[in-house]
């Protein structure tokens, strides 16, 4: 659905946002940089394009942010080095391409490391998708197949990856190499049900990506306070394709740290939100001025714990303190 057909009226009139647009991506990168454009671009996205084309979508595919997913299984491979087990879920998974990607990556790292991995949809054909773990390039990837990137179908962002994740089955489709797909198993469940988890457990990480932002900002709110009640102290959330105004205030809010480390990079990394300020789910330009720009654009927040990684999570200053002279206390 294009969202220039779904905004309101106001300053600028409806037919004129298409020539709008077409003037916008005809100037330099210089001038959409400036500070100016920065703000006319948000005044844009929050008046005509923020809250237009809400409805979910299931379109997914592999590695669809490598620098995110390397990062996030890093983390969770060198938090405790000495770990035997790891649980990690993936909410609103679509058709499973985000959580089999990341284990593919756990396991290049920890080859025998034991995973309880759980996917959870609230839509059983695609939780059916990912069970199956077979995909192929011609059908469309919101039913176990792929997207059509620069004039082809592909199953990944990364050809070298496919090798390594697929064995190629005689007719033709990809399926998921057992190794990866052990301990995997996919349910049908709300991310907004505060039972969720009294169901699954507590988990090692969390991901959360491209669900939250079509919902409404109280049901999201929800939704994220209940994600982050289901990760174990030290754990990882990996949020992202949520409105950003209220992903900086909830996690701030929650105490979840965020991990600045490649957050430019992560930010500017998925090739379908690059279209700012004229589609919903295109992201703007990342802003390291802006006071809450860790909370704002870090893709990978952690729950504290006692002993945490402070090389990576961001902290707020901490208050100046004044020193009283001992001489002047009665």
């Amino acid at each position: 659905m294009d969202t220039m057909k779904n905004h309101s009226n106001g300053l600028l009139a409806a037919p004129l946002l298409p020539l709008a647009r077409r003037f916008w991506q005809r100037l330099p990168p210089a001038v959409l940089a400036s500070r100016p454009m920065r703000r006319l671009g948000a005044v844009i996205y929050n008046h005509y394009v923020r809250y237009t084309d809400r409805s979910q979508s299931h379109y997914t595919w592999f590695l669809r942010n490598p620098p995110q997913l390397a990062l996030a299984a890093d983390l969770i491979c060198s938090a405790r080095p000495e770990r035997t087990s790891l649980r990690v879920m993936s909410v609103g998974c679509s058709v499973g391409a985000e959580l089999y990607s990341l284990l593919w990556l756990v396991r290049k790292t920890q080859p025998d490391i034991s995973i309880d991995a759980r996917g959870i949809d609230i839509v059983h054909d695609a939780i059916a998708s990912a069970r199956q773990a077979t995909y192929r390039l011609e059908a469309p990837s919101s039913s176990g197949g792929t997207l059509w990137v620069d004039g082809k179908n592909v199953l990944s962002t990364s050809s070298d990856a496919v090798d390594e994740i697929f064995d190629l089955c005689p007719n033709g489709a990809y399926r998921v190499k057992d190794t990866i797909r052990a301990g995997t198993s996919w349910h049908v469940d709300d991310a907004a049900d505060p039972g969720l988890s009294d169901r699954h457990g507590l988990q090692d990480a969390v991901l959360a990506c491209n669900f939250l932002g079509p919902m409404g900002p109280q049901l999201a709110e929800r939704c994220l306070r209940n994600l982050a009640n289901l990760l174990v102290p030290g754990g990882y959330l990996i949020l992202d394709g949520i409105d950003l105004d209220l992903k900086a205030r909830v996690v701030k809010d929650i105490g979840l740290l965020p991990i600045t480390e490649d957050a430019q990079c992560i930010h500017e990394s998925d090739p379908t939100k690059q279209d700012w300020p004229w589609t919903r789910w295109s992201l703007e330009p990342f802003d390291e001025s802006r006071a809450d720009w860790p909370y704002r654009y870090a893709t990978i927040f952690q729950r504290p714990m006692l002993l945490e990684r402070t090389s990576r999570a961001f902290r707020p200053p901490a208050p100046a303190m004044t020193v009283v002279p001992v001489d002047s206390l009665g």
